[in-house]
């Protein structure tokens, strides 16, 4: 194939003046090209010797690439690796409650019969006038045992508007029958004294309740204030442990940790 002539302008790439460029004749087409082309500029026909070089010239840069992304990205890499073992671990705990929840809703499925709603109607349209009757009157007695009664029979006694105040009443039944048992000469044991101090807090934490209305708390004062001061005499705290016991009355809408108790019980007998 005869070779054409061309011009210094069509076949020079932007090279440094100062570099000599080695020019090769296209054996297809006859044209001249530089060497380190991979195929002729032309005709397209390959040129090996340009081919490898290119080849050679790209895993180069492959290999510093990867080097970069060995290097900068770790700390970027870890943090979304963090992120993602965060969410798989909240993602576990989340299927593990539903598992727990649904294995709760199949035992009572298969375990706990229904309750008759129908029963729980005529029970509640026929025992909650008792008890506004009883709330009226201000009989704490009364209203204390008809509520440890309903619990023995599975009552829906929780849907009376007042119910909130069954919680108080109890820790005020407990806390007299624990000081009428000292007056009769016995000694309590520890697991009493510890459930007496869990009941006189409390009472104590009638203020933070979430569990009754206002109206409720003014209500039940009197009596919870009447059984405090029955006890006034009994505890001896530390600023710290009031602090202690108070926070939790706080953070725990009313209620001490029993823990704490147990604790103060251990401290003081020994």
């Amino acid at each position: 194939m005869s070779s054409r002539a061309i011009s210094p302008d069509q076949g020079e790439n932007p090279i440094m003046a100062d570099t000599e460029v080695k020019k090769i004749i296209c054996s297809s087409c006859g044209a001249e090209f530089e060497d380190t082309l991979p195929k002729c500029p032309y005709c397209g026909s390959l040129n090996y010797k340009g081919a490898e070089a290119e080849y050679l010239g790209k895993l180069e840069s492959m290999r510093q690439d990867m080097q970069q992304l060995e290097q900068v990205p770790e700390k970027e890499l870890k943090k979304k690796l963090k992120k993602k073992q965060k969410f798989v671990i909240k993602l576990l705990i989340l299927l593990a409650a539903l598992a727990a929840i649904l294995a709760v809703i199949v035992f009572r499925a298969q375990y706990i019969e229904p309750r008759d709603a129908r029963a729980d109607y005529l029970w509640e349209k026929e025992n909650f006038p008792v008890l506004d009757r009883l709330y009226r009157e201000q009989d704490f007695e009364g209203l204390t045992e008809f509520y440890e009664q309903a619990v023995i029979e599975d009552r829906t006694i929780g849907r009376w508007e007042h119910s909130g105040i069954f919680t108080r009443l109890m820790s005020c039944r407990n806390a007299r029958e624990y000081l009428a048992l000292e007056q009769s000469g016995e000694t309590l044991r520890d697991y009493q004294e510890t459930q007496l101090l869990d009941d006189y807090w409390i009472l104590r934490g009638l203020e933070y309740s979430r569990g009754m209305s206002e109206e409720d708390k003014e209500y039940i004062r009197p009596y919870v204030e009447a059984t405090l001061n029955s006890l006034a005499d009994r505890y001896t705290f530390t600023a710290e442990e009031e602090k202690k016991f108070e926070d939790s009355l706080r953070n725990n809408y009313g209620y001490p940790r029993y823990e704490d108790c147990k604790e103060y019980i251990t401290k003081h007998n020994e």
